[in-house]
């Protein structure tokens, strides 16, 4: 995860269920307009935006620990996974991925995840 010269921990937890697996990314403050999901070369791809406000006051940072810029994270699927397959939601800062385990062969594309 490369983020301007500073890394932002995109903390993630992946759960296996009978018939898929959950994969949950922890993205507070991030807009979910901002928020990219999409499969490339067996890859799930995850990336955001989280972009700073624009100041109208000249000011002295004293102390500045929020991050700002592109974030992105990569986890292995297969080939067999396609966008259709998945679900995804973004609510309270989390974003939630469910994952089928076994999925119908199909042409890849390289379109995005919608999320709910």
């Amino acid at each position: 995860m490369k983020a301007t010269g500073k890394r932002y921990p995109m903390k993630s937890d992946i759960r296996e269920r009978d018939d898929r697996f959950v994969l949950e990314i922890d993205l507070p403050g991030f807009d979910k307009e901002n928020i990219k999901a999409y499969i490339q070369n067996g890859y799930l791809i995850v990336s955001a935006l989280r972009e700073r406000g624009k100041e109208k006051e000249n000011h002295k940072w004293i102390r500045q620990e929020r991050y700002y810029g592109n974030y992105q994270r990569s986890f292995y699927i297969g080939t067999d996974i396609s966008e259709e397959d998945l679900k995804a939601t973004y609510r309270f800062g989390v974003l939630k991925i469910q994952i089928p385990k076994k999925a119908k062969k199909t042409e890849q594309h390289q379109g995005k995840i919608q999320i709910a």
